[in-house]
């Protein structure tokens, strides 16, 4: 076969494996790569469609090799970080997720020009890099040359109109170029937090009390203050204010993400999602984790509405000090005692806020209000329906509400 040919039957492939047509895809791609042993992105991509097929094996196999062939593509990695999270070990797949995080997101990484991320911005997101670069700046941990780029942030906010919302999503005013380019929305600096000896968890934390108290609270909610030990809660906080992995602005209300796909993956992390469970057995019940983030909030635009998660287990905490809080009775978590209906798909449960209120309403639900305190938890059903509280913080780029979710096992297996 004559490299048009390979080409052509890779572009094949690639459209089987866009119509889910995993099987023909598979079969497909392994001719590609029988034709070109070299060809890594078939290769990987090979991979994808094994582990669509629940061949997981094989899919690691083809992603380590592609990893190898081609050390410049991101993917394969960010592939063999999935393959540790879909098989319920994170730990594993903290470095891959790095690696690719570093590849795509890199200061030398080309643009993908299919992700608005690397084009586009909002108001609140440049409000929240121009801090964070002063604050790197002001720490020593950039060199003063990012002084231009901070410049830069400033004249791109001021060009945009005074009366455009803060989450609005616009054209990076008179594009990016130089080290702009290379700065905005990259992997500028990382701040790789380590495991911390001994546990993660705080050592407060009765365990028989915590599990009794979410057994009390059916379906399943508690508060749990002191979650993490002191060096865990520092070197966590340490990692959300200096890593320049809030990679996702795209909501109205301005907050950022942070996913643990994309960057929110170091070791600590990863203990602490695995040190939880097994202090709370009656609650985890030997659940996988299956989701990590973070959100990072403006001081006083709104938070997350109405909505459930895809999960069994919900672990949401905040990690900025209590000083930051004007409003110390709000400015954490609303959860409501109703559970999202069974029989509604994650667009309702998650997405459709009238219908959520409509059922919130006609079900006489009652809202649990917990307020925002550093390394306070709320463990619930994931099922519950919940909120982000009102938020007023100081302002203040250390100020900025942190909250942390984690989500453990499959909607639905506990009913």
């Amino acid at each position: 076969m004559d490299r048009a040919a390979v080409h052509a039957k890779y572009l094949e492939a690639c459209e089987l494996e866009d119509a889910g047509r995993m099987e023909e895809a598979a079969a497909t791609y392994r001719a590609v790569v029988e034709a070109d042993p070299g060809h890594a992105r078939a290769r990987n991509n090979l991979g994808s469609a094994l582990q669509q097929l629940g061949r997981m094996d094989e899919a690691l196999a083809c992603f380590e090799a592609a990893a190898r062939m081609d050390p410049l593509l991101w993917q394969p990695h960010y592939n063999i970080g999935m393959h540790y999270k879909l098989t319920g070990d994170p730990g594993r797949a903290v470095r891959p997720f790095q690696d690719a995080m570093r590849r795509k997101r890199g200061p030398a990484a080309p643009a993908i020009a299919s992700d608005p991320t690397f084009l586009r911005t909002s108001k609140a997101k440049l409000r929240h890099d121009i801090e964070q670069f002063e604050y790197l700046l002001g720490r020593g941990v950039l060199d003063a040359g990012y002084r231009d780029v901070v410049d830069a942030l400033r004249s791109a906010l001021a060009a945009l109109p005074a009366g455009m919302a803060a989450g609005e999503l616009v054209d990076f005013p008179g594009g990016l170029s130089g080290a702009v380019a290379r700065s905005y929305n990259r992997l500028v600096h990382f701040y790789d937090a380590p495991e911390v000896p001994g546990s993660s968890l705080g050592p407060a934390i009765d365990s028989a009390a915590v599990e009794a108290a979410y057994a009390r609270n059916s379906p399943g909610m508690v508060t749990l203050d002191g979650l993490l030990a002191p060096a865990a809660l520092a070197g966590l906080r340490r990692f959300c204010l200096e890593s320049t992995f809030w990679f996702d602005f795209q909501y109205a209300d301005g907050y950022l993400g942070a996913y643990f796909e994309d960057g929110f993956a170091c070791p600590l992390l990863a203990q602490i999602a695995r040190e939880l469970p097994l202090a709370l057995p009656g609650i985890f019940r030997g659940e996988k984790l299956m989701e990590l983030w973070a959100y990072k909030y403006d001081s006083e635009l709104d938070g997350i509405d109405v909505h459930g998660d895809f999960a069994a287990v919900n672990v949401n905490f905040w990690i900025t000090p209590d000083a930051a809080n004007l409003s110390p009775e709000s400015g954490g978590l609303i959860v409501w005692d109703r559970q999202a209906p069974a029989d509604w798909d994650f667009g309702a449960y998650n997405k459709d806020v009238a219908r959520m209120r409509e059922f919130l309403r006609s079900t006489g639900a009652r809202a649990v209000t917990v307020p925002h305190r550093q390394n306070r938890a709320m463990i619930f059903d994931s099922d519950l329906f919940h909120e982000t509280d009102a938020i007023r913080f100081r302002p203040g780029y250390e100020n900025r509400r942190i909250n942390i979710t984690m989500l453990y096992g499959e909607r639905g297996g506990r009913r």
